[in-house]
Order: structure tokens, then sequence, then C-alpha cells
């Protein structure tokens, strides 16, 4: 029975991995600068089926709680002792197990699945697969929570299915699964096809595992209150090790950001001055696009060589061409050029400016930002070393617009660029290198055929690529750009809707089951954000659960209103880090808004919904009986093709 267990565990694990591994038939590009795939529908601004999916996971969290016949976590305990008993045949002990357990955390989990089964644009046979998934998490986590009960009583160590080690392995098959339905339901891009061959740097890789040890180390000693006895029925053991990945990336940054600042090496500019080339893609920014070019301008004074402009009007409606060249004519210090042609999308302006460039290093700014003045001076400077290939500025709002989320974006700014990216700096983990500022080799950039078109975030893409062609990405604190925010809610959840779909596109095309490994930012990094989506999406479902509990169980208000102090402290956690940089920065205006740092980080999670809500679906396609092919006989093009 142990081994039909771990056997059927281990088949479920594979069946999850197996999709990741298979490539995209839905993109019909290139696998570089191409990507055709369906287009994501757009969320109306009423989004329905975000208030579907809320309304749905409250009924299901009531159900789960009151429904007696038969009793849903009693039925779970159920299956977890009979699977627990048939392993041992010892069930006093395994009672004593059980009579511990929590089905919470699994609920959550369940509740996401069939919930986004219900909510997503689709036809009844994909809802149907998709629910499936609960299932398939259910079942591996009563098989889990079952060999943990034995290796406990195997062992005598406290490793049963209420430790933190047991919740650590259930979101971890949360990530899988999920995984799996996001690989078999979506239509995605194909892996990449720029050759990798980036030379290893032993080094990265050793320190950041080091950092990964001492982080799960960090945890397991942290939540390790959990397996005392007073806390086994507790709701702590439910809700807090829900932020344990968002945990995990934090400290995992610590140790990363303090040998950094121990080491580091920031290059000076040197009296060598190399041409420069800055594109520039515009679409109806007539508002900024004046400023945007000052700032560029001013930044080539500072730094004193030869720098040239090239924007790329993107088939504006606006004043933004005629702005443009006049701004242009007025260069003091730069010179440049207005392009114009029909409108493409920003990847095929990006690639047109490219195209007309010829200067080795080129800094790529986005429309709606602004450029430090030190910008050029500090990011050319990096390029004297032959190993750097892409190089970021550290972003903050731009302060002639402010607004809550400008106040609120300052912080999480300054933990993402001042802490987080500057550790993975150390080790070449950064992911991406913003749009806002982008300072790059032309050369592998070509080679890797520019930015993609066709998919969400061509600037993660690129920083991606540079990674396999063997150039590390860096983030220097001294180069500074200023972003533009949005200014409403509807706003800012459809600009994070965007971005956390092209994390969605570019973990396909990079993911290790299909790319393969090109240093920490892959085996680690990339990975993690896989993982992420169980725990972001789970999260923000646990607030509803919890007001639930308090009011349907007086007897553990108490211990429900301990796990909101600790959910609203563990996701306040990168927003604690940044206090020390505000004050640093004079970010003075942003700390009195830290009270409502949650409803920023709520919507930001409501964004990752939608996100998956708006990708397109794949078809069912049943299969079709293959018939045997006489000896000699040419395959048929229309071969039958598996059930997804």
């Amino acid at each position: 029975m142990l081994l039909a267990t771990s056997g059927l565990l281990a088949a479920l694990v594979v069946a999850c991995l197996l999709p990741v591994r298979a490539d995209s038939p839905d993109d019909r590009g290139d696998g570089r600068a191409s990507v055709v795939i369906p287009r994501h529908v757009p969320t109306p601004s009423h989004r329905p089926r975000t208030w579907a999916f809320l309304a749905f996971t409250t009924f299901s969290g009531l159900v789960f709680l009151d429904w007696q016949r038969p009793s849903l976590p009693l039925a779970y305990d159920a299956a977890v002792r009979a699977v627990a008993v048939a392993i041992t045949g010892d069930a006093a002990s395994v009672n004593g197990y059980v009579a511990r357990l929590n089905a919470a955390t699994v609920f959550l989990g369940a509740a996401y699945f069939v919930g986004l089964s219900l909510v997503v644009r689709a036809t009844i046979g994909r809802r149907l697969l998709m629910a499936w998934h609960a299932v398939m998490y259910v079942a591996m986590s009563i098989l889990t929570q079952a060999l943990m009960i034995t290796a406990g009583l195997a062992t005598g160590w406290l490793v049963g299915p209420f430790s933190i080690e047991a919740t650590l392995a259930n979101l971890l098959i949360g990530g899988l699964v999920v995984m799996r339905l996001t690989f078999t339901t979506f239509a995605l891009p194909r892996a990449t096809t720029v050759p990798r061959t980036r030379r290893w740097w032993i080094w990265d890789s050793i320190i950041a595992c080091c950092a990964l040890i001492v982080a799960i180390a960090a945890i397991v000693t942290t939540y390790a209150f959990l397996s005392e006895r007073p806390n086994l029925s507790s709701q702590w053991q439910v809700f807090v090790p829900l932020y344990a990945v968002s945990l995990l990336f934090a400290i995992v940054c610590a140790p990363l950001w303090l040998l950094w600042w121990v080491t580091r090496r920031l290059p000076e500019p040197s009296g060598e001055r190399p041409p420069v080339d800055v594109i520039v893609p515009a679409y109806n920014e007539a508002e900024n696009i004046g400023q945007l070019l000052s700032s560029v301008d001013v930044a080539a004074q500072r730094y004193g060589g030869p720098v040239r402009v090239v924007v790329f009007d993107d088939g504006s409606v606006d004043r933004t061409r005629q702005i443009a060249t006049t701004s242009v004519g007025e260069f003091r210090h730069a010179s440049g050029q207005v392009l114009s042609g029909p409108n493409g999308g920003q990847s095929a302006a990006l690639n047109r400016a490219l195209a007309v460039t010829d200067a080795e290093i080129v800094v790529r700014i986005d429309a709606d930002c602004l450029m430090g003045p030190d910008a050029l001076s500090y990011a050319v400077a990096w390029f004297a070393d032959p190993a750097i290939g892409m190089v970021g500025a550290v972003e903050e709002p731009r302060s002639d617009r402010v607004t809550w989320f400008h106040r609120l974006r300052a912080l999480e700014t300054l933990y993402q660029f001042r802490f987080a990216r500057i550790g993975q700096s150390l080790v070449d983990g950064v992911v991406v290198i913003p749009g806002t500022f982008t300072a790059f080799r032309r050369a592998p950039a070509m080679l890797a055929g520019g930015f993609p078109v066709g998919m969400n975030g061509e600037d993660t893409d690129l920083t991606m690529q540079f990674g396999r062609l063997g150039y590390r990405a860096v983030i220097d604190p001294r180069i500074v750009c200023y972003e533009d925010v949005p200014r409403t809610p509807g706003e800012f959840v459809e600009q994070r809707t965007r971005w956390a779909r092209a994390g969605i596109h570019v973990y396909a095309r990079h993911v290790p089951a299909r790319s393969g490994l090109a240093g920490p930012r892959v085996w680690y990094w990339t990975l993690r954000r896989g993982f992420a989506w169980f725990s972001l999406q789970v999260s923000m479902i646990a607030p509803i659960f919890m007001a639930e509990l308090a009011l349907t169980r007086p007897t553990v208000r108490q211990n429900v209103v301990t796990a909101a102090v600790v959910y609203l402290a563990a996701g306040a956690i990168p927003v604690l880090i940044s206090l020390p940089f505000a004050v640093r920065h004079r970010f003075w205006r942003s700390l009195p808004w830290l009270p409502t740092w949650f409803l920023f980080a709520f919507l930001r999670r409501l964004a990752t919904l939608e996100a998956v809500i708006t990708l397109p679906v794949r078809p069912v396609r049943p299969v079709r009986p293959v018939r045997p092919r006489r000896r000699g006989a040419q395959p048929r093009p229309d071969r039958a093709q598996p059930v997804r």
C-alpha cells in the first residue's frame, strides 16, 4: 500500500509536469520575434466574471463550514484516515493525527479551481476539464497527508499533516496543479528558439542556493510554533503559510542584497563616450512626449557623447508626431528623428526604431516616462564589461501628477528596485529590466530577433533572451527614471492585468521544462513565479473565508482575529522592507498611506485573477481513432491529437 500510494502520487505529479514540458500547439510564430496566438478578451469595466468568482467562493465557503450531510471537512478527514490506515494498519495512532487535521487550506485551493472553471469563457467540456483539476488537487493532498502520517509514525518526528512541512508541500501541490491547468487550458506562446549559449557562472548558482537554503530554514523555524500543541487546532496553521511564497522571496533576497552592498563595485563614467541611440515608441503621447525628449536632452548634456534619439510614432491620432518633431528640433545636445507608421503595437514600434539604429549601445524608454539627468552617464559605464548585456534603472513615480496610487507605487518601487532586484543582480537573477528604462547591447538584441510581437511582456522576454545568450543584467541604484502611474482603480487593475498576463506569456516561453536552465533567473525566480500563481489566488480568497469563520464559529473568533493580524502582517512584508528606503530617499508623504497598503495589494491580486480570466481558452479536441498504417505507407497529416 505504501508503494501504491507513493506511485499514485508520483504519477499525478508527472501528469502535472508533462503538459508544461510539451510545446504549445497554439503559437504559429517563429519562437523568437513573432508570437501568433489568439488575442485576449478585454475585461468589461464592471467586471462581471470577477464578481461572479468572488460570489462563488463566498458561497462555497459557507457550504464548506455549515453543510452537515455530509460534512465536507469530516469527509476529507475520513479519506486521509482511510489511506493512512491502509498503509500503516495502526488505526489508533492514525486517529490521533487526523484529529488535528485541518482541511481549510485544501478547501481554498479547490474553491479556486472550481470558481475559475465557472467564470472563464469556455465550452461546457472545457469547464469540466478545468474543474477536474480540483479533484486532482484534493486527491494529491490526501495522498501527501497520508504519507506524512506514515512518516511521522515510522520516525517519531513531527511531520504530520498539521506541520509547516505539510503545508508547504500542499502549496507546492497547488502550484503544480495550477501550472497543469494553465498549460492545458489556455492558448500560450511556444518555447523560445533562441539558442542557449550561456556559460556556467557557478558562483551565481552556489550563492543563490545558499540564500534559498537559509530562507527555507528561516521559514520553517518561524513557523515552528504551528506544530506546538496549543496551536494545532487554531487557524494559524491555515492562513499564515499561504504567504510562504512571498516570504520566501523576501528572505532569499535579503542576504543577496547585503552581499551586493558589501561587495558592490559600481563602475564610474570614464573618458570614453561611445555613441548611444535612444529609441522611444509613442502612441497618443502628446501629453508627455515633449517633457520626455527634454529630459533626454538634459541627460545627453551630462553624458557628453553622441546621442541620437529615434521616436517612432505608432499611428497616433493626437499631436504626438508634431510635438515630437518640434522637441527634437529644439535639441541642444542630442540629435534625433521622428518616424511614423501604421499602428502595430509597442513591440512593432520598438523594432522599427531599432532597425534604424547603428550604435552598439541602445537605450529604450517609454514615452510616458522621464529620464534621470545622469542615466546615460552611469548606464554606459557598465558596458565596459563585456559580460554585461543589459542595465536597468530604479523606477520612481512622477511627482507632477500625484494620486493615492502614486503614494503606494512609490513604496512598491522602493521594495522592488532598491531591495529585491539589487539582490537579484548579484547572482544574475533579474527576470525583467522594465521598458521604462533599458540600456542594452544592440547585437544580441538583433540576434534574439528584437522585441517579440504578439505577446505581452516584451521587456521581460528580451531580458530572458539576453540571459540565454550569455549576458548579465544589472540594476544600478544611481540611475533613476520617472514613470507615469495609473490614476484610477480601473486604470490600475487594467495595467496590472496586462503585467500578470505578460508573466504567464513569458513563463510559457522560458519555463525550464521547455527551454532549459539559464542561470538562477530561470531555475529559481522563473519557477517561483509559476508556483506563486496558486498562492496569490488562494490568498485572495482567504480574507473572505476568515470573515465567514468569524461569523459562523464564535468559538474560534479569537483565533480568526489573530490569523487576520498575521495575514495583514505577512502581506505587509514588502512595504515594511521599503520603510527605511522611504526615509532614506525622502518619500515621507507616502508613509501616512501605509494602512491602505492592503487594499493596494488586494487590487494587484484581483488583476492576477483577471489576467487568467482574459486568456484565450483552447477548444476541446476529441480523440479520433487512428487507423493502423500499412507497411510503407506515409503518416497522414491529420493524425489524431489527444484531449487536453
